[in-house]
């Protein structure tokens, strides 16, 4: 009698501890890497130290057994259900400059998103000046896809290595002394005005070029492929680069050549579906 009193007060404190936990889990997610070995999943709950959820189950870790880091992540929404943005809480990328990298081949150059593009589902990632947007497939729910994502971010951050080992081309949104004075209004006004909002959203915004009042821009990250991309351009940008820039006349969206040969199949198919 006396054990199944001491069990049922047992149960009732594991189940009052995971009521605690989901409160906590609306709120906060906490990262840790354990350094005796790598880290399988992601959440502790904020104020319980040294606990690890490691496949389904919680383990208490002696501190006399290994260290534990703990790293706060935050991971914000964007207009794009496919795109989520990840908030390590320490510097991204440096200068202002970002980086994307839209399959693993061509992150040869960046050890995290080569480490991120092994992850089933993910189809692009994106540093910004202090966040990570991850882009996925449709068919891959991110519940399945978070905890390696947490788990790689962590150890990245923690290894001391360098987010892209080569310089990059810095790209053209930056003013140049020899830009004619017109491109340099239209850079001001990207880097001023409109980067900080794409950027707040996950995404990014370069300047490709200017020709007889069309203004060509490329837009990176959740931006990217999000369905009101045609919509910010031609709603947002558009107006506002007309609006101070009299000799605009319009905006024009550059695609990557991947990008363009998947539009032009998809235009394919669409009129294939509506002659039939």
């Amino acid at each position: 009698m006396q054990s199944r009193r001491v069990l049922l007060n047992l149960s009732s404190a594991v189940r009052s501890s995971f009521h605690i936990q989901r409160r906590s889990m609306r709120a906060r997610t906490f990262i840790t890497l354990n350094s005796c070995g790598p880290l399988r999943s992601f959440e502790i709950i904020n104020g319980i130290k040294n606990v690890n959820i490691n496949k389904g189950k919680l383990y208490k870790l002696s501190s006399y057994q290994c260290q534990v880091r703990t790293m706060f992540i935050q991971t914000e929404i964007t207009p794009n259900q496919d795109s989520l943005k990840f908030k390590p809480g320490v510097p991204v990328m440096t200068d202002g400059n970002t980086a994307e990298f839209l399959s693993g081949n061509s992150a040869t150059i960046s050890p995290l998103a080569k480490k991120l593009f092994q992850i089933e589902g993910v189809r692009g990632v994106f540093f910004g000046p202090d966040f990570i947007t991850i882009s996925k497939d449709q068919d891959t729910p991110w519940q399945l896809m978070k905890p390696d994502i947490y788990a790689n971010i962590m150890d990245f951050f923690s290894s001391g290595q360098p987010i892209l080992t080569e310089v990059q081309t810095p790209s053209d949104t930056k003013i140049k002394d020899d830009d004619p004075e017109i491109v340099q209004m239209i850079k001001e006004l990207l880097d001023t005005r409109i980067r900080p909002a794409i950027q707040d959203d996950g995404g990014d915004i370069e300047y490709k070029g200017f020709d007889n009042g069309v203004v060509k821009l490329k837009l990176k990250g959740a931006c990217r492929s999000c369905d009101s991309s045609i919509v910010t351009l031609r709603n947002g940008i558009e107006h506002m680069l007309m609006h101070y820039i009299p000799e605009v006349t319009c905006v024009e969206q550059v695609l990557d050549e991947e990008e363009s040969i998947s539009q032009r199949e998809f235009e394919k198919l669409e009129q294939k579906l509506g002659m039939t």
